[in-house]
């Protein structure tokens, strides 16, 4: 049985972080259930790079959160330019896609994800799967699945800023 705690001894960072990393965590292991593959990622776009947030890697593939790659290495980073939901289920088929960096590197040969944005419609992020083995999307319904799972992410990384910044006294613009 969980000790219900007065909410003095955790703060709302605190309280919003657990919340983030429990709701993350979860999501990730319903995108590797959903899609039938072995690793799955939340990603946010830096100016040149794609950093890693928060990963579920059954596949132990050994991209973990923290790291980066330069964005044009990357799949995810078609966001950027389409943000439509993009999925590739033999990514060694498609020549736009195949000599990038990422996939040679990781010997990807399935690849989906959609854009994560922000309640305030900024791109933040991708949320994506990826597989070494190619794997068919069968399921009619993985795109719209998805796209409710990236902005519940967005709006749970959007409340989390919102409580970092009014915790330093800055206006959220």
């Amino acid at each position: 049985m969980a000790l219900d705690y007065p909410p003095s001894l955790l703060s709302q960072e605190e309280r919003s972080a657990i919340a983030e990393i429990e709701a993350t965590t979860n999501i990730l292991r319903l995108v590797t259930r959903l899609t039938n593959m072995r690793f799955a990622a939340i990603t946010k776009f830096g100016d040149a790079e794609l950093v890693i947030c928060s990963v579920h890697d059954s596949a132990d593939l050994g991209i973990g959160a923290g790291e980066a790659f330069p964005l044009e290495d990357t799949i995810c980073s078609e966001f950027q330019r389409d943000p439509a939901p993009l999925l590739i289920p033999k990514v060694s088929h498609d020549q736009s896609f195949a000599s990038r960096l990422i996939v040679k590197t990781y010997d990807l040969d399935s690849y989906v994800g959609v854009p994560i944005f922000l309640p305030d419609g900024r791109l933040y992020g991708a949320l994506c799967a990826i597989d070494s083995r190619p794997v068919l999307f069968e399921d009619p319904d993985v795109c719209e699945t998805l796209e409710i799972f990236a902005r519940l992410i967005g709006c749970i990384f959007f409340a989390s800023l919102a409580v970092k910044v009014a915790s330093a006294g800055i206006e959220l613009e």
